[in-house]
C-alpha cells in the first residue's frame, strides 16, 4: 500500500513539471561562453559556479567562443520604506539591478538582459551590529537571486529574441 502511495506521489510531481533547483540546462549553442564581467568578485564567483554546474565551458579568449556574456556591475540601492514615530528608519528595501548582454558572434546579434530583485530589511535601532550583519546577508542573498534569475533568462534565450548588432561607425 505504501509503495502505491509513493508511486502516485512521485508520478504526480513529475507530471506537473516539478524538478530540483540548481540545474538550469542552457541551449546547446550557449554551452561554450566567454564571460566578460565587470561585476563584483563574489557575484562573478557565484555566476561561474552556476555556469560550470550546468555544463557550460568558459573560455579564456573571446575568439574561442560562439557567444559572449557581458555583465555590467550589479547595482544595489538601499531605500527607506518606513520610519518610526521618533523619525528613525524602521524598514529598508534593497533593490538590485543587473544589466547584461548575450552576444551571438555568428549571427552578429545580441540579447539584452535586464534583471531586478528586491529584499526587505527591518532596522533594529537597539541592535545596530545585528542589523548591519543582516544587511550584509541580504545583499549576498540579493546577488544570489540575481544570478539565479540570470541563469533562468539564459535558459529561455530564444534565437528570435536576439536583435541585430548595429554596425560600427568607422571614422
Amino acid at each position: 500500500m505504501r509503495l502505491i502511495v509513493w508511486t502516485l506521489m512521485i508520478s504526480m510531481l513529475t507530471a506537473c513539471g516539478w524538478h530540483l533547483r540548481g540545474v538550469t540546462p542552457l541551449p546547446k549553442e550557449y554551452r561554450v561562453l566567454f564571460l566578460q564581467s565587470q561585476a563584483s568578485n563574489s557575484f562573478n564567483q557565484q555566476l561561474k559556479l552556476q555556469l560550470e554546474f550546468n555544463n557550460v565551458l568558459l573560455t579564456e579568449m573571446a575568439a574561442d567562443a560562439p557567444a559572449i556574456l557581458q555583465i555590467e556591475p550589479a547595482e544595489i540601492e538601499k531605500r527607506t520604506l518606513s520610519v518610526t514615530s521618533s523619525g528613525q528608519v524602521a524598514e529598508y528595501e534593497l533593490n538590485g539591478r543587473l544589466d547584461a548582454r548575450l552576444l551571438h558572434i555568428e549571427r552578429n546579434s545580441e540579447l539584452p538582459i535586464n534583471i531586478k530583485s528586491r529584499r526587505r530589511l527591518t532596522n533594529d535601532i537597539n541592535n545596530v551590529v545585528g542589523t548591519a550583519g543582516e544587511e550584509a546577508r541580504q545583499r549576498k542573498e540579493l546577488e544570489k537571486d540575481l544570478v539565479r534569475k540570470l541563469m533562468r533568462r539564459l535558459q529561455k534565450a530564444q534565437a528570435d529574441a536576439f536583435i541585430p548588432l548595429k554596425p560600427e561607425i568607422a571614422e
